[in-house]
């Protein structure tokens, strides 16, 4: 039975005069503590606390259960009113506390600092702090405040999540007094925690996005303090001058056994120096992010990723073709990525800072060590046609996607048409005939709005009937005809274009057409 559903039988019988449909009260707690679990999760705390007393009126005898029913008031949230807060400090009794403090919920300064001051005093009951005090904010609170309170001796701690984007530089914070030691689960932003801290021991999921750089050595000095860990996430600029730190020397010196994910966004000294000093076999993801300031670059991940190419192997034997997404904001980003769908090594690479023609032969390269085929999926955020020139002598994309940056439709700017025109292009050479993206076999195109009109255009140009093929044959030229496309499109007016449709359908050089069709209920929705 759903606990809401339950909650109001009990109402009901409670209600009832007759002793034998009387729910006991032990029973009557149960359900209680099933519809407000005391977990870690902090979710809805203004609905969970109005629902809380609005129960406590329902008689003397719930009001009573209710209150001194401890496990139902370890949450405890800064959207709640301040008497609220008490209430749920005093009848928490000694349990242990879920804290959460965002700026957002609170309209001055005075009233944060209240809420922190009501806090602090039971710093010894927290068992997880979420606190977030954000630069947007308009919030002001001194660096000594936070630090004051986030360094509060909190032995029960479990769970630490702290984004501090108020002050800069982030501040270097010895968190809970450094007494947690049952701590498990740490998440920092913009705040610094000292690397000596007894807090970094015993760690199931460590994650810190910080401004500026961080020591390689320390972190890899983590995996060695946590064995356990499970999760493992860096976010971090860096400098130019990294390649000066110092760090561990030789191959693979740490084991992380109990490592399943790894997320590192660094720039590409500080990742090589982590990824080719701990060894991670049991790791089933990777992200890799990096932005490199030189061509060669590129190359200091080589020895980062050797352990990874048996499992990097296994993902391009299982998935077949792997994603390769063009962006341009804020930067020149690409990502190449495994196929998520399947029970296997995932992995995603992003770069930016450097070409497409680098980029590709370092893959090439990669994926021959691995021992397997590449084949790849391109999805493009762009309209530049020098991308999509570069982009097109690539053989091993099979399958071609093309998403609109801008909220309006791109077959209605002049600037999107030398993209879609560029598929339709013949090239003449010394070979003879033939078309970018000379392996398409898929396109899609829904995301970016091009009207059927314009496909059929397109269609026209790249594919050539076989009676016009033959005639240039036989005139001397040689001809390579790109495959026919399993080609996906959509249109918002269904009645107004369903003879293009059919013609695109019907079109020589389409093996299969697939189309969405909008109703007028979804572009209402649209707009």
């Amino acid at each position: 039975m759903d606990p809401r559903t339950a909650t109001m039988a009990v109402h009901n019988l409670s209600r009832s005069t007759r002793p034998n449909d009387r729910l006991p009260v032990e029973l009557l707690t149960f359900i209680l503590n099933l519809r407000f679990p005391d977990t870690d999760i902090l979710f809805q705390s203004r609905k969970r606390m109005a629902e809380l007393y609005g129960l406590r009126l329902v008689s003397e005898l719930w009001k009573e259960l209710i209150e001194n029913t401890p496990t139902l008031w370890t949450h405890v949230s800064g959207d709640s009113p301040m008497t609220v807060i008490q209430d749920c400090l005093r009848w928490s009794k000694n349990r242990p506390l879920q804290i959460e403090v965002y700026s957002s919920q609170f309209k001055s300064s005075e009233a944060l600092i209240e809420y922190l001051q009501l806090l602090q005093p039971h710093s010894y009951r927290w068992k997880t702090l979420r606190y977030a005090v954000r630069q947007r904010s308009r919030l002001r609170l001194d660096e000594s405040i936070a630090k004051n309170f986030l360094e509060s001796p909190a032995p029960m701690l479990q769970s630490i999540y702290v984004e501090l984007d108020k002050f800069s530089p982030a501040p270097t914070v010895n968190l809970a007094g450094g007494q947690a030691k049952t701590l498990k689960r740490l998440r920092l932003q913009d705040i610094s925690l000292p690397w000596s801290s007894n807090l970094l021991h015993g760690l199931e999921t460590f994650s810190l996005q910080i401004k500026g750089t961080v020591p390689a050595e320390d972190i890899i000095n983590l995996f060695a303090k946590s064995p356990g860990l499970r999760r493992f996430e860096l976010s971090c600029q860096g400098t130019d001058g990294q390649n000066n730190q110092t760090a561990p020397t030789g191959g693979l010196n740490t084991a992380a056994y109990s490592l399943e994910e790894a997320v590192v966004r660094t720039r590409p000294y500080i990742a090589s120096q982590i990824l080719s000093h701990v060894s991670m076999p049991n790791c089933r993801s990777l992200v890799l992010s990096t932005h490199f300031t030189a061509l060669d670059d590129i190359h200091t991940l080589d020895d980062a990723l050797v352990q990874f190419m048996p499992r990097i192997g296994e993902a391009l034997d299982l998935g077949g073709r792997t994603t390769l997404t063009w962006s341009e904001s804020p930067e020149f980003r690409y990502e190449w990525r495994s196929p998520s769908k399947y029970d296997a090594f995932h992995f995603s690479l992003e770069f930016s800072g450097i070409w497409i023609r680098i980029i590709m032969g370092w893959i090439r390269g990669l994926v021959a060590a691995s021992g397997s085929q590449l084949e790849l999926e391109v999805s493009l955020t762009t309209s530049d046609l020098e991308i999509g020139q570069a982009m097109g002598g690539l053989d091993e994309i099979t399958k071609l996607e093309i998403v609109s940056n801008s909220g309006s439709q791109w077959d209605e700017t002049e600037e999107a048409a030398p993209l879609l025109d560029f598929l339709g292009n013949a090239r003449v050479d010394a070979d003879g005939l033939s078309w970018a993206f000379s392996n398409l076999q898929e396109l899609d195109l829904r995301p970016s709005g091009y009207g059927p009109i314009k496909v059929f255009n397109m269609f026209n140009k790249r594919f050539l009937h076989d009676a016009h093929i033959k005639a240039l044959e036989e005139l001397g030229l040689s001809i390579d005809p790109p495959p026919k496309l399993n080609v996906w499109v959509e249109y918002p007016n269904a009645d107004a274009e369903v003879m293009m449709m059919t013609a695109l359908e019907n079109h020589w050089g389409t093996k299969s057409l697939n189309r969405v069709e909008w109703d007028d209920e979804a572009l209402e929705d649209l707009e």
